[in-house]
């Protein structure tokens, strides 16, 4: 099995549990009823548990928790957690969801001996919500680690202050202990005052800083982070606040002996796998995103080693110029010269699960430069990877974007708008630097309908797109002289 496999909505899946122990990489996930799709059936979900060696090749293992019966704490599904080997044995920390109990949001416990098989913790629910302080309906996501500076080990746990206006009450509450059974309230870690809560939170330590990364499911549906000296705070946004851009959801992380440190998180599906369709809790696994800290205390994210050779059978490809002024120089190097005009063209080939790499140099650029992705011929209807020299930032725009009623009424050669839902047009951006004159690496893999962009071991960006394009893959310059080379495509 392959993290980023297929998935069906019968086996969609759900917050990845990343554990890393004796040289193996463990992904606990939230798993859905089959054939399940909106709430709350969907969110009766069971525990999957898979290894592997190598980050790429699975193997499925049984299923490590399921949901109680009755007015069990867990009754109604188990939710996200986090896994820890301490005080002699495994140890899982999970939410336990129960819609006809008194706190239907509760933290639960269960211990193994093996790291498979898994006992309930009778004490259950082990930490219920302090509703003197926090809303009773949000007590969730708990991730436990051992804290090597305070000498203890430490709870997190998403929550909702009463004492917050409505939309900003999300925060991250602590709690403490010396031996994973008695917890000690601290408070609040962390209260940003910008979400409606934090899910999925955990922290770490790399280098000097520490880091505290969660997910929101109000702004930007992604998965962002924070950096402090101590892991009490205060906690301050990097430039580049995130791991992944929209979809890359309830994305969390484990660190191997070699100190590398890799993000697990999947992206919704859509209702009736169609572009039009709402998006749903769970989806697919997403390619791992490897973060690796930067001198100034931030994160750049890039594809791991060990998926750059997943996709190693060679793509023929011919370029196939639709507007512009283009050049073809051998079958590695597209040279676009558009100073005040458009160039594109299209990548010909029929592959529809493949990687694509290559380099790009901007020469002499006024507007924007990119690669389409699912396009049509007109490169009206697509997702187009920007590089906006002006604003400095790289963007995944999704056309064609809306205009007013009266020009789709009178203007035939408009095209009917995306529907994003929440979205929007431009559904991931991040700052980054684009100077003339300096090379540009891109890595993409396009799964069908997942597409997963890495620019410059920086950013990375993942989108569904549903519906079958006229092209997979093409190269655009607007008001822009830039050379697009070093391009390779290769599928499974």
């Amino acid at each position: 099995m392959e993290i980023f496999r297929k998935m069906s909505f019968a086996d969609s899946t759900g917050d990845a549990i990343p554990f890393y122990h004796e040289g193996k990489y463990h992904i606990f996930s939230l798993t859905s009823p089959p054939g399940t799709t909106v709430y709350p059936a969907r969110l009766r979900t069971t525990w999957s548990h898979s290894v592997s060696d190598d980050l790429v090749h699975w193997e499925e293992l049984p299923t490590a928790l399921y949901p109680g019966e009755g007015n069990e704490p867990d009754a109604s599904g188990v939710w996200t957690g986090s896994v820890i080997y301490g005080e002699g044995k495994y140890h899982a920390f999970y939410t336990g969801y129960c819609l006809t109990a008194e706190y239907q949001q509760t933290i639960c416990h269960a211990t193994s001996d093996d790291g498979i098989t898994w006992v309930k913790d009778a004490a259950n629910p082990v930490i219920t919500p302090m509703i003197e302080l926090y809303e009773k309906l949000d007590w969730r996501d708990p991730y436990v680690f051992y804290n090597e500076e305070d000498k203890c080990y430490w709870i997190l746990i998403s929550a909702r202050r009463l004492d917050m206006p409505i939309t900003r009450r999300g925060c991250i509450v602590l709690y403490r202990s010396k031996d994973l059974v008695n917890w000690e309230y601290y408070g609040p870690i962390y209260s940003p005052g910008h979400t409606n809560c934090p899910e999925c939170p955990e922290m770490y330590k790399m280098g000097d800083n520490w880091y505290l990364s969660y997910s929101r499911f109000s702004e930007y549906v992604n998965t962002i982070y924070r950096v402090a000296k101590s892991p009490f705070g205060p906690w301050r946004k990097p430039k580049k606040d995130g791991i992944g851009g929209r979809r890359f959801y309830a994305a969390k992380s484990m660190q191997d002996d070699d100190g590398r440190r890799f993000y697990f998180g999947w992206a919704h599906d859509r209702a009736d796998r169609s572009d039009r369709g709402e998006w749903y809790w769970g989806g697919t696994f997403c390619v791992p995103h490897e973060v690796v800290a930067t001198a100034d205390g931030g994160l750049d994210v890039k594809l791991p080693k060990e998926y750059e050779h997943v996709f190693e059978k060679p793509v023929a490809w011919d370029y196939i110029p639709v507007l512009g002024n283009a050049e073809l120089h051998g079958d590695r190097l597209v040279e676009m010269d558009s100073v005040s005009t458009c160039t594109y063209g299209f990548l010909g080939h029929n592959e529809e699960s493949y990687m694509l790499k290559c380099k790009i140099m901007p020469r002499e650029v006024y507007d924007h430069f990119g690669i389409l992705l699912k396009s049509d011929k007109e490169a009206s209807g697509c997702l187009l990877l920007e590089f906006d020299v002006a604003m400095q930032r790289v963007s995944l725009v999704n056309l064609p974007m809306g205009v007013d009623p009266f020009w789709v009424q009178s203007c035939q050669a408009v095209p009917p708008a995306t529907e994003p839902g929440p979205d929007g047009v431009r559904v991931c951006e991040k700052t980054f630097d684009i100077t003339e004159g300096s090379e540009i690496d891109v890595k993409i893999i396009v799964d069908h309908d997942m597409v997963e962009v890495f620019v410059g071991e920086q950013v990375a960006f993942t989108y569904r797109i549903y519906a079958k394009p006229e092209f997979e893959t093409g190269l655009l310059a607007q008001d822009a002289r830039v050379e697009f080379y070093d391009i390779e495509i290769t599928g499974k």
